[in-house]
């Protein structure tokens, strides 16, 4: 009920928003943020890289995940099998046992049918599992972080030239209709772009993440959010 009533009020407020700023406004201030998360999502690397690098902070990472775990729902005696023996089938009934949040089950399964880490030494089917949670939440995560910074600074850039200029122009008629609209498709963004944060929760602490996406709404913005297929699984 909580989560509802917050996407309620994000959604509320972006309306509203868009209603005292302005159909131009909006328009640039929504083409902005997909601009920020497009950005963030190429510069994914240069967040990543160095952590990867880090022996001790990637090995925190994957000692912390355990994607193991996942494997043993099946059958621990198949943690250590080589990703090269496994078919098709045997990898959907352990990826479904596994019960993984979305991306993680299609970007386990991605991983190991093109057998990623190979270069790397990895062909267990246990540290694939592992491997592929922890590259994913480090991408995730990146992603938000560098997000929020872009979307700051073209923020503040954007506010400089509406000031500047005392307000960027309006159109006379149906800019409230208009703007509202707009005001509701950025929250609809922003919403898809918070939700990414679900499946880290989901991995992490599985029933308060359960919480977080039972309610219908939530639901929605977890399981249909076009932004969650787009991170990279290495």
């Amino acid at each position: 009920m909580i989560i509802t009533i917050l996407i309620l009020v994000v959604l509320g407020l972006c309306i509203l928003a868009g209603y005292y700023r302005g159909v131009i406004y909006s328009a640039v201030s929504i083409g902005l943020t997909l601009l920020s998360f497009f950005l963030a999502l190429l510069m994914i690397p240069v967040v990543a890289s160095p952590v990867r690098e880090s022996k001790r902070l990637y090995g925190s990472l994957l000692y912390y995940f355990e994607g193991y775990e996942f494997v043993s729902k099946t059958s621990v005696e198949l943690i250590h099998d080589p990703v090269s023996s496994i078919d098709d089938e045997t990898l959907s009934t352990i990826i479904d046992n596994a019960e993984l949040p979305l991306p993680l089950d299609g970007a386990v399964g991605k991983n190991i049918r093109r057998e990623a880490y190979r270069e790397k030494g990895i062909t267990t089917l246990g540290d694939y599992f592992n491997q592929t949670i922890v590259d994913v939440v480090l991408n995730i995560l990146s992603l938000l972080f560098l997000f929020v910074i872009i979307r700051v600074l073209l923020g503040f850039i954007l506010r400089m030239i509406d000031y500047g200029r005392h307000g960027l122009p309006t159109l006379k008629r149906f800019d409230p209709l208009f703007s509202c609209g707009i005001g509701f498709l950025h929250g609809v963004t922003m919403l898809y772009i918070f939700f990414l944060l679900a499946p880290i929760v989901l991995t992490i602490v599985p029933r308060l993440g359960q919480m977080l996406v039972e309610p219908p709404l939530a639901g929605f913005f977890y399981r249909m959010n076009p932004f969650m297929w787009l991170i990279p699984t290495t």
